[in-house]
């Protein structure tokens, strides 16, 4: 399993404000090339993103994300399907830290032959993706809370 932590300078309610917007996760999610549509309920429990995955000379991949867990402003999982390389539960959790938030993330397989795969060798490649995930994460909430406290 993958677990990445960084403390992001915005409150959690802003840094949520981000998980919860679908259209964000094409910015902040490592592979995700574009999110063709939406439920207009998510992150409700059930609710889905569909995603367009693709890194570099690696195929394009049409598949779509779904709540299983929300808890406002504390934590979000997710079901990530990469289909047909992986499944993979992906679950946020937030903390107050001092003006900020501490975000944690965890990311580990449950389906797909990366299930089948998975070594020490696969989760560190995983935990860098993570690291840079959790660190475009911190720029579009730092950037909203800027905003929302109105800077330029």
């Amino acid at each position: 399993m993958a677990v990445n932590t960084a403390t992001i300078a915005a409150p959690p309610e802003i840094v949520f404000s981000v998980l919860a917007d679908p259209a964000s996760y094409a910015a902040f999610v490592v592979g995700t090339r574009t999110i063709r549509r939406f439920d207009p309920r998510f992150p409700e429990p059930g609710s889905e993103l569909h995603h367009t995955l693709g890194v570099g000379p690696v195929p394009v991949i049409w598949d779509l994300s779904r709540v299983e867990e929300v808890a406002e402003g504390r934590r979000l999982v997710l079901r990530a399907q990469m289909r047909p390389l992986a499944v993979n539960r992906v679950a946020f959790s937030l903390r107050p830290a001092g003006g900020g938030t501490d975000v944690e993330v965890e990311e580990y397989p449950i389906g797909g032959p990366a299930a089948l795969l998975w070594n020490p060798a696969f989760e560190a490649l995983m935990g860098l993706r993570n690291a840079e995930m959790l660190r475009r994460l911190s720029r579009l909430a730092e950037r909203r809370a800027a905003l929302a406290a109105g800077a330029p």
